[in-house]
């Protein structure tokens, strides 16, 4: 029970890393405390597995890292790693990419299969409970029995995703050894309302522009523009998710939860319904005066009553009902919601947090407390917006991990 590379977690970093450092001739295994490897990648991308970007990155956290890392492993390098091992790729709009088949089963099975013809362990239902120096290795305690390893890469993901996830005790193996924890938080998940804001509104979508704005000033400070989905709690959808992270971020700093507009403008015809949305929001009030004048067309065929079919779903239109023309033009370009919070990490898509960041090389991901430890994917401080950055991530980081962790294992 002794090798040259042992990973932890086998999920996309662990599996990526595992097959990198077999590729360069070291003994490796992979111990994973669940009965399969790989549940989040089966349900990533609705079950399509958006497995990377190749488009500009976008890392809210971590940023520093990922960059370096995703300048010496590009998305370039990982899709010719999957090619490699036989996986068909299509990239879609902004740069997504996804398995030809459609299906997320197929980044699992050719992740496998090349494991299997390798001959790399994979241990299922082996959790590592503590990591122990050893001389110039390590020793992994686990229920089944202690392993032994030269060189030892973590990748235990984080903790969202309810069980696809880890309830944070994988976090100790490396705190335990002097490494530093960032809190974790949710990323990427639904955005919770005052229930009075969302009322009678659940189980509508509609495309829109969504604006975040300080309770204290009403200044905007992050934007985002896709499908939202309204439902008892709040709203849903991939463009309300990219804001969970920065109205976290607003709470911790005010001590308030930021106020959401949702401007229907791709919906009026106002604005494109899909576009790239800057850094630098604007405010939600600035289609307004475009509204007005589309309502006032309306009024010269339409009743005042009848302003809003046509134009509006039954379930908002009912809750318009019955104000002005002006007041309409701003409750459809910039329609209040006050948040109360964000989905925990149950419903989260990615963890925000983990271990910090500058204590690894960047180059290598090796700790820079303990030789010979790696670390790699989202049990590190890095997370990436919606559209494959966080798979991205994991497999470069892992590749990058199992690579340079084999380098260091003794001469065979």
């Amino acid at each position: 029970m002794t090798y040259d590379v042992l990973i932890i977690g086998g999920g996309a970093a662990g599996l990526s890393a595992a097959l990198s450092a077999s590729n360069q001739g070291a003994r490796a295994a992979v111990l994973e405390a669940a009965p399969r490897v790989g549940r989040k990648i089966l349900a990533s991308g609705n079950g399509r597995c958006n497995l990377a970007n190749t488009g500009p990155l976008n890392y809210p956290g971590g940023a520093s890292l990922a960059r370096r890392v995703l300048e010496n492993c590009p998305a370039e390098r990982v899709l010719a790693f999957f090619h490699g091992l036989g996986l068909l790729t299509v990239q879609e709009e902004q740069g997504r990419v996804y398995p030809a088949c459609g299906q997320a089963a197929a980044v699992l099975d050719v992740l496998r299969g090349a494991l299997e013809r390798r001959s790399v362990p994979v241990l299922s239902e082996t959790p590592a409970v503590r990591i122990e120096q050893a001389g110039a290795g390590f020793r992994l305690h686990t229920p089944r029995g202690v392993y032994g390893a030269r060189a030892v890469v973590a990748a235990c993901g984080g903790m969202a995703g309810g069980k696809l996830g880890h309830d944070g005790g994988a976090y100790r193996l490396l705190t335990d050894l002097g490494h530093t924890l960032i809190p974790p938080r949710p990323a990427l998940t639904p955005l919770m309302a005052e229930k009075a804001a969302v009322k009678g509104l659940s189980g509508l979508r509609l495309p829109a522009i969504l604006t975040l704005c300080r309770r204290k000033d009403g200044k905007p400070f992050a934007q985002s523009q896709g499908e939202a989905l309204f439902t008892d709690y709040g709203v849903s959808g991939v463009c309300a998710m990219e804001l969970s992270r920065s109205a976290g971020e607003e709470k911790e700093k005010s001590g308030a939860w930021p106020l959401l507009y949702l401007d229907f403008s791709p919906m009026l015809g106002l604005a494109p319904r899909r576009y790239f949305v800057t850094d630098a929001p604007e405010g939600p009030f600035r289609n307004e005066p475009a509204a007005l004048a589309l309502l006032k067309e309306r009024l010269h065929i339409l009743p005042r009553e009848a302003l809003l079919k046509g134009l509006a779903p039954r379930l908002l239109a009912e809750r318009l009902a019955g104000q002005d023309k002006e007041n309409l033009a701003r409750s459809l370009t910039a329609f209040p919601v006050p948040l109360a919070g964000v989905r925990g990490m149950d419903a989260a898509q990615v963890t925000a947090g983990g271990i910090r960041t500058g204590e690894f090389d960047p180059d290598t991901l090796e700790s820079r407390l303990v030789p010979g430890l790696f670390a790699a994917g989202e049990m590190l401080d890095v997370d990436g917006g919606c559209g494959g950055f966080n798979l991205l991530f994991a497999f470069a980081s892992g590749l990058t991990a199992g690579e340079n962790a084999a380098r260091i294992a003794p001469d065979r």
